[in-house]
């Protein structure tokens, strides 16, 4: 379970895959004569944008193969040629990507308003190992609970290794934009075609295909303290029976530093808030007994706080590099067979300077003997009183820290098609993916610094006499380092084609076999920057397999032939799918929808299905996290408590958990589609509620186990019962504390045992309740001054709860910043000859600080964005991109600190300002 040590080499050779059944020579030249279903590329099987006249020209189809081959499938169904049925499928073009002036598939997923990250730059400021990827969350559901996430995210229909030390979603942002043609969203239930995590819905970023010739980008921007920059060369090249594309793309951003903004501060009160400020100062605080004297610049002690905003110097996003690389390859073997591989390479290297508590854990307080050479007498306290001093690392090593984190991405797949004749398709594919992430956490040797002070050799006051460089550089030079390689391997075996034909068109069908192998391993030690990392190391490794059948049908009830008055088509489809896991047990979900056209352009649809989510690996007993810690035992306050001494403590047991079973949904979307026929075709709008009741919620059982009397928590702890010998005591918790490593001093460290241990460890916890609309409105036409472009597309919750077993109450978490009622996007867009402009317009709704007392009313959010466009000769195209064009400061939230960020909600709102990027684009 715990091995000495794990593989830091990403591209080492990974154990040989093999599904469960042995695959020999023959079964492979077999299977190869057998499959050709293509991988997905969306509803279009060309990859020519119409309104790209530069890409028009270049573009040539690769063959002119039968259209069994080029018949593709589309995100949400098994079955090629359909959409899915039942459900809305929101999709953003080439030219709509590139009008947000996104460099990264992460900001480009902020400007999707059914995303939980619209509208913001997110918590992912690097400021420790939990934050560094960006997990797209349909609806918002699942954030912040487990380790893995429940939208499900995919690369041309196929899975990314999971990303991260403390959660296994995948990372987005290691797909590069330049090489996009389109991205799907499906914001609907999908376990019946796809398995685990898609319960809130599937993201599928589709590639390009079937390009011819070469495409370079450069974009430039910067903002107020912060800059970015953009670099991509893509090249095609198709040939009769094949087709190859290439794409490299770099980009960077600096570090948007928290002094570079006016609002950035703990100290709140001149807008209704609190002051929060650090007591941890230069001139310190010092404590003697129960009284704090505050010193001043001439070391003069007087009683009193000194208050100091030192975390103003963190950064509210980080300094990023990227360096990426997409490349894809089809090749037809015959007339039927077809062979296609792809590989996506993302490397990101990530600095964030971190300043006062996340440099000393929180806080550091020294004790002082009077033995020391810098010990200040307290006025009125006896002579050479113990002495508790803050201490504030700005002076002796600068206002900040660098934190910095390295991703490396890798995502190979291999397959083969073929048709089978008859119209029948089948497909066998392997993908491979791996993540390495290696973090280090710059932060002070406290123990160190403890052991100068009481030497004498160490000066924490912030006035007098330097402490010696040498005893700083110890002191300094210390760093915790987290380490985790995750390894995803895919079996896919499928086919589709039609059964028989009804009056209303031929029924159709899909089934499969995947088998699925995922692996997290993970390391933390600690030491000096540099060095071996030698104090506390851990390491762990957790493995899983999974094996999965499904099967999908597709009828058409009514079809053009058979039209009735009302009913001009009446699709249905039925899917299931069974997936059975090595370590969490078996799960069936399965799915129906249907799709009713009323006339030509009034379209009516539904769906109800069962999804689900397997516990990830990050949550997991393996998990890196997982541990006892030592904790106080207070009287009165703590449950198990009362009797408590000042030598008594409690355990709280912290991290993954064996014992937890897959999160799962019932889900039902129903919706219509217009778009009437007397527009021109130039009207369309759209509506879908949404429902998902979310059972079994993975997340940390609050602090609740710990204070809450309710007998809802007694579960979640285990308290020492009166008159309880300590042999009774000790067969109770030892089996509890069995196998965990120990975060401070535990049983068996020390002989005398804890009085109570709370499990807070990640838990099925609750079950959740969301409710929804999703809307899009759209009209376009044309004038004589140019072609025009309105759109309006949003989301609106109007349920949100969570309900604990047992608890009598629900929790609201509609209308918190956890789930916001209203985002939307309206665009105005004109186009003209060679010129093309728009404007956005993002709307993030107000919402209840719950985390203050009284609750604060948090002000809604909106900022403008615009695009301007000009194709010059030759292939070129200019382009500005003006981001938050009003300059909009984002609303006050009062609050003491989230993951470094001070004064405002990184969640759904952004400090980047007004910013400008200027691109240029050739084609050649």
């Amino acid at each position: 379970m715990n091995p000495s040590s794990v593989s830091r080499s990403m591209f080492s050779m990974p154990q040989a895959f093999h599904p469960r059944f042995p695959v020999r020579p023959t079964v492979v030249a077999t299977l190869a004569a057998l499959c050709s279903l293509g991988v997905a590329q969306g509803a279009y099987a060309d990859d020519t944008p119409p309104d790209n006249k530069a890409e028009a020209s270049a573009a040539k189809p690769a063959s002119q193969k039968a259209s069994t081959l080029n018949t593709v499938v589309i995100t949400g169904t098994s079955i090629r040629g359909i959409a899915p049925v039942g459900a809305s499928l929101n999709v953003m073009s080439k030219e709509s990507i590139s009008a947000t002036g996104a460099t990264t598939s992460t900001e480009l997923m902020r400007s999707i308003p059914e995303l939980g990250s619209f509208n913001s730059t997110g918590i992912n400021t690097g400021s420790n190992q939990a934050n560094f990827v960006d997990q797209p969350a349909i609806h918002g559901v699942g954030v912040g609970n487990g380790g893995g996430g429940l939208t499900l995210v995919l690369v041309d229909g196929h899975r990314l290794p999971g990303a991260g030390i403390n959660q296994s979603a995948p990372d987005a942002g290691a797909i590069p934009t330049s090489a996009l043609q389109r991205v799907e969203v499906m914001a609907d239930g999908g376990s019946a075609v796809y398995g685990s995590d898609a319960i809130a819905g599937v993201i599928n970023f589709v590639t390009r295909s079937n390009f011819d010739g070469a495409e370079t980008g450069l974009r430039v921007g910067a903002a107020d303290g912060y800059r970015t920059k953009n670099f991509s060369q893509l090249w095609g090249k198709t040939w009769d029976g094949g087709s190859a594309l290439l794409d490299f793309e770099y980009s960077e951003n600096t570090a948007l530093n928290g002094r570079s903004r006016s609002y950035i501060t703990n100290n709140q009160t001149s807008s209704g808030g609190t002051d929060t400020r650090s007591t941890n100062c230069s001139p310190a605080n010092v404590t003697v007994g129960n009284q704090t004297f505050a010193l001043s610049a001439a070391g003069l002690p007087a009683l009193g706080v000194n208050k100091c905003d030192s975390n103003v110097a963190n950064d509210l996003y980080p300094a990023q590099h990227r360096s990426q690389l997409f490349g894809k390859v089809r090749q037809e073997v015959g007339d039927n067979v077809t062979l296609y591989s792809s590989v996506l390479y993302s490397d990101r290297q990530m600095q964030t300077r971190v300043a006062g508590g996340g440099v000393t854990q929180g806080a550091l307080s020294v004790a002082v003997p009077s033995t020391s050479p810098f010990y200040i007498q307290m006025p009125g306290t006896a002579t050479g009183a113990a002495q508790s001093v803050t201490y504030d690392p700005a002076n002796d090593f600068g206002a900040t820290f660098t934190n910095t984190t390295g991703t490396k991405t890798l995502s190979a797949v291999v397959g083969a098609e073929i048709d089978l004749g008859a119209n029948w398709n089948a497909q066998v594919e392997l993908n491979h993916g791996m993540e390495r992430d290696d973090i280090i956490e710059r932060g002070l040797n406290q123990s160190l610094a403890q052991a100068a002070a009481n030497a004498g050799t160490f000066n924490p006051y912030g006035v007098g006499a330097a402490t010696n460089a040498g005893v700083l550089a110890g002191i300094g030079n210390y760093s915790t380092h987290y380490f985790a390689r995750q390894t995803l391997d895919d079996f896919t075996l499928k086919a589709d084609g039609p059964l028989f034909k009804l009056p209303g068109g031929a029924v159709r069908a899909a089934l499969g076999y995947a088998h699925r192998k995922e692996q997290f391993a993970g390391e933390t030690d600690a030491g000096p920057a540099g060095g071996d990392y030698t104090a506390a190391p851990y390491s762990s490794v957790g493995t899983r397999t999974s094996d999965s059948a499904f099967a999908e049908l597709f009828v058409p009830v009514v079809g053009q032939a058979t039209s009735l008055p009302g009913v001009q088509k009446l699709d249905l489809s039925l899917a299931i799918r069974s997936d059975r896991y090595s370590d969490v047990g078996s799960t069936n979900n399965p799915k129906i929808g249907l799709t009713w056209t009323v006339t030509n352009g009034a379209m009516l649809r539904a769906s109800a299905g069962k999804s689900f989510h397997a516990p990830s690996l990050a949550d997991a007993g393996t998990a890196i996290d997982t541990r006892a810690i030592h904790f106080p035992c207070i009287p009165y306050a703590f449950q198990g408590c009362t009797s408590a001494g000042p030598a008594d403590y409690t355990v709280i047991l912290a991290g993954g958990n064996s014992a937890l079973k897959p999160e799962t949904a019932t889900t039902y979307n129903v919706g219509f589609d217009f778009t009437p026929a007397f527009f021109n075709s130039g009207f369309n709008a759209s509506l879908s509620y949404f429902s998902i009741d979310y059972k079994n919620v993975i997340t940390f059982p609050t602090f609740a186990p710990v204070t809450n009397p309710v007998s809802a928590y007694d579960k979640y702890r285990t308290l020492r019962p009166a008159g309880a010998t300590d042999a009774e005591w000790l067969a109770v918790i030892q089996p509890l504390l069995a196998g965990f490593r120990h975060d401070g001093q535990v049983y068996p460290d020390i002989g005398q045992l804890p009085l109570a241990v709370y499990d807070l460890r990640r838990q099925n916890f609750a079950d959740e309740f969301i409710r929804g609309f999703d809307y899009n409105l759209g009209y376009k036409f044309n004038t004589t001054v140019g072609r025009f472009n309105i759109n309006l597309a949003g989301t609106h919750l109007t349920r949100f709860d969570q309900r604990i077993p047992g608890v009598a109450d629900s929790i609201q978490l509609l209308d918190t910043n956890y789930a916001v009622k209203n985002k939307a996007r309206t665009q105005l867009g004109w186009a003209q000859g060679d010129l093309a402009a728009s404007f956005f317009v993002n709307y993030t709704d107000g919402y209840k600080n719950t985390g203050v007392t009284p609750v604060q009313q948090v002000a809604s959010f909106l900022t403008v964005d615009s695009h301007l466009a000009w194709n010059l000769r030759d292939g070129m195209q200019l382009s500005l991109d003006v981001s938050n064009l009003l300059d909009k400061r984002p609303p006050v939230y009062y609050t003491a600190g989230n993951n470094g960020v001070i004064g405002y909600d990184p969640t759904v709102s952004s400090a980047l300002g007004r910013m400008f990027t200027v691109g240029l684009h050739k084609t050649w």
